[in-house]
């Protein structure tokens, strides 16, 4: 009887008692860890765009021509007939070296050559009272006078140092009454219109660059940006630098761009058509070859992909990806087939290579 009668107290006591334990969390048996609620990553629906890449290239202003002039011979300085920053047509005189002795040496050559062939016409004429030995010896003498007057000739051209194209005289280091050492260079000739910008170009860039493809040129010491094309490429990388040079050519009719100046290349390489271009460390390479894990209902899903051209960060994907898509590009690459996602942020791809995020 006496512990069958409860105090109010007690009975208070034990119902709350009772209705807590039915509320409270049954603890996780022994050796189980709660799995995670998923991966965090960032998600990028793919849209198909023009397939135009553009490429950014430091290069330096250089003379479509540009020559070194010297006086073969060397020896006095008779003449010099331009100033620096003068314009000239090709083959127009821009000094004299030795020139005087050398056209008195062409006279000499001439007047032996007229002399052999004075002697060769007589023997001819003497006909059969001639002796072989005779003519032989005068046809030789008239050729050796000829050899000596070409010579000659050539010698009294390269005394006076000429313009080799249409250019701008940008250095001449000679003055009336010195001696120069011959080969010794003493002018330079710059053709300044058009104008060359060279750039080096990585591996991976070249194979987009074509003869005739459009450029925009600029640079610190020229107001405003010009327009030029894709002079040469070359077909094999400097051994030193393992990067490719090549010639941008551009008019330069008011010579704003001057050899020595930094410039900045901009090429847009157009890869032809609308396609899909995805930065190039979005794509996984594993065991089961290159692709892209894709967001699919809330889950990583494997896709491979057969990658296209490639054009310095990006590339544009041939196969695998289509417009639609939900590309996982942060957090991809710890990513399994079937991993839960958080997506943390969402945006559209892409835009000069990168997302634009509507959230």
């Amino acid at each position: 009887m006496r512990t069958a009668a409860l105090s109010p107290l007690v009975l208070v006591l034990l119902t709350s008692a009772c209705a807590g334990g039915e509320a409270a969390t049954a603890p996780a048996p022994a050796g189980e860890v709660p799995q995670s609620p998923g991966a965090r990553v960032e998600v990028a629906v793919v849209q198909a765009s023009a397939a135009k890449l553009d490429i950014r290239l430091p290069g330096e202003v250089t003379g479509s021509r540009d020559a070194l002039l010297a006086a073969p011979a060397g020896g006095f300085v008779e003449r010099v007939v331009v100033e620096p920053g003068a314009s000239v047509s090709q083959g127009q005189a821009l000094a004299y070296v030795n020139s005087g002795i050398f056209a008195a040496q062409y006279e000499q050559a001439a007047a032996q050559a007229t002399l052999a062939r004075s002697e060769l016409e007589r023997v001819r004429a003497m006909g059969d009272l001639a002796s072989k030995a005779q003519l032989q010896g005068a046809e030789t003498q008239h050729a050796i006078a000829q050899a000596n007057l070409k010579m000659a000739a050539i010698q009294a051209s390269r005394a006076v140092i000429k313009a080799p194209f249409d250019g701008t005289v940008t250095q001449i280091d000679l003055e009336v009454g010195e001696v120069v050492n011959p080969g010794q260079p003493v002018a330079r000739v710059v053709a300044l219109d058009p104008i060359h910008v060279t750039v080096s170009v990585a591996d991976r860039d070249v194979g987009l660059l074509k003869p005739g493809m459009p450029v925009m040129v600029s640079a610190d010491a020229a107001a405003g940006s010009f327009q030029g094309v894709v002079h040469n490429v070359d077909l094999a990388a400097d051994l030193e630098s393992r990067s490719f040079l090549s010639k941008v050519q551009l008019p330069n009719p008011d010579r704003q761009l001057l050899p020595g100046m930094i410039a900045t290349v901009a090429i847009a390489a157009d890869l032809g058509g609308e396609a899909i271009v995805l930065p190039q460390d979005w794509l996984v390479t594993g065991t089961q070859g290159t692709g892209v894990f894709v967001d699919r209902e809330g889950k990583a899903a494997w896709q491979p992909v057969r990658a296209g051209a490639l054009v310095h960060d990006q590339v544009v994907v041939a196969e695998g990806v289509t417009a639609g898509d939900r590309v996982i590009y942060v957090g991809h690459r710890s990513l399994a087939e079937g991993d839960p996602l958080i997506v943390s942020r969402e945006g559209v791809c892409c835009e000069a290579g990168r997302v634009i995020f509507n959230r």
